[in-house]
């Protein structure tokens, strides 16, 4: 065999498919599949089996929470998986750089799920999801930049803590419950940035939201799990956060909520892609300038931005995502910074190449974490231009109207090619009131496809 560990493995298990095993090593497998049948039958009369019993009974006789965008209905935590995943598959939703990652792929796929097995009001519903962005800020806070320097994926890990804090405030679950909710989150956080440009980077948020689902409903039936799971020695802050300071949440929030953190995107792409976009776009607008007038771009990047939004030379829409050079060559070659500037298709538009081979990246001598970009674009005529824009921030109180507007019309560009203009403009009217809403259930329903038969 050659090649790394991994692909030795993989070539390894493959090679099993056409392996004799010899009359001894098959009665060892048998061996295990009869002790596995024992102790399987033996363990599910127990309460930790009869706990799992109830929650798979439940979602199994209950498939009625909505998988968005489609006629499909099914359990919780499949509904979790599938809408935390799907929500995710862009690149385009919300962030919080407390939490150091993205909020609500992992709470509101976990809440609304239970929220409509449960009957949860609108109200209930905006306190589970308020409940989940918090603890998903002060564990992230906590956790510190170090986890995902690391080459953890907070929204994989520190997700699973909010998904579960959303989803047993859905449930109402008390202080006690809560706890081991989040001590069963602990031990199933995972996500590694490795995954960074490939379908498994979505998956971490629906998983997460699906973990916290099976921590609120285990917990919910009794379900044990270990006190202080985040902070006791062998937890999760010891073994996956070494800079772990529980005093940092209250200092860096200073009396704000979780959900004081959050801000949108404008791109569907890494965070860490914007500001090259943001700041070629203004170049090109303020100095009435084109792709043709530019010699090359400079992007001098964050230390910590060259281990996930720094691909070179993207092959698939989804690394095309996590490129800076794609995102700025898009502006470059006059393609658009919407969906389709990050497809296949895109990253290999000749256009899209040659203006690629103009940017050069490098790490900023002085900045080792954030995702500020310093771009430097070099015209033809021998001039620069500078443009070094500050980070995201969220939107203060004063700009949440024109904020809301803008957020209106991305969920049109969104919505309207799969659910109809009628379904998108009344989804917007009722979310614009949505603590008065009765039922949930109703308003996922109107993002099914238009004109097609439900299954």
């Amino acid at each position: 065999m050659t090649g790394s560990f991994t692909a030795e493995l993989a070539e390894r298990a493959v090679s099993f498919g056409g392996v004799e095993l010899t009359q001894p090593q098959l009665e060892r497998v048998r061996q295990c599949v009869l002790d596995w049948i024992g102790v399987s039958v033996a363990g599910a009369q127990e309460p930790v089996g009869r706990a799992l019993q109830a929650v798979a009974v439940g979602e199994a006789a209950a498939p009625r929470c909505a998988i968005l965008g489609t006629h499909v209905r099914t359990g919780p935590q499949s509904a979790a998986l599938a809408n935390g995943t799907a929500s995710h598959a862009h690149d385009y939703d919300d962030i919080s750089f407390w939490m150091h990652g993205h909020p609500s792929i992992v709470v509101a796929a976990a809440v609304f799920a239970l929220a409509e097995t449960r009957g949860l009001t609108g109200s209930e519903v905006v306190s589970a999801l308020a409940a989940g962005y918090e603890i998903g800020a002060r564990v992230g806070l906590a956790v510190g930049t170090g986890h995902y320097v690391a080459g953890w994926h907070s929204t994989g890990t520190i997700g699973a803590f909010a998904a579960a804090a959303g989803a047993g405030k859905a449930l109402n679950l008390d202080a006690e419950a809560m706890e081991r909710a989040l001590g069963l989150a602990a031990t199933q956080a995972a996500g590694l940035k490795v995954s960074f440009g490939s379908m498994a980077k979505p998956l971490h948020g629906g998983r997460a939201a699906a973990a916290g689902v099976l921590a609120a409903l285990l917990a919910e039936q009794g379900f044990t799990a270990p006190r202080g799971a985040i902070e006791a020695p062998q937890g999760f802050a010891a073994t996956q956060a070494p800079g772990f300071d529980d005093a940092r949440p209250d200092a860096v929030m200073a009396g704000r909520l979780g959900l004081e953190s959050i801000s949108f995107k404008k791109h569907p792409a890494c965070g860490g892609t914007h500001a090259t976009i943001d700041a070629m776009q203004s170049a090109f607008a303020d100095h009435a300038i084109a792709g043709d007038d530019v010699e090359r771009v400079r992007l001098r990047v964050t230390r910590y931005m060259l281990d996930f939004c720094c691909i070179p030379e993207p092959t698939t829409g989804l690394q095309g995502m996590f490129s800076v050079r794609h995102a700025g060559a898009l502006v470059l070659a006059a393609r658009g910074t919407g969906l389709s500037g990050f497809t296949d298709e895109a990253v290999h538009d000749p256009a899209v190449v040659a203006a690629r081979d103009r940017f050069e990246v490098e790490p900023h001598p002085d900045r080792p974490a954030g995702v500020r970009t310093e771009v430097t674009i070099r015209l033809r005529t021998g001039d620069d231009l500078l443009y070094d824009l500050d980070e995201r921030v969220p939107a203060t109180d004063d700009e949440l109207p024109r904020q809301w507007e803008t957020l209106a019309a991305k969920f049109h560009d969104l919505v309207v090619p799969v659910a109809g203009e009628t379904a998108a403009d009344e989804l917007v009217a009722r979310i614009a009131r949505f603590e008065h809403e009765t039922a949930v259930g109703e308003l996922l329903a109107l993002t099914r496809p238009e004109g097609v038969v439900a299954r």
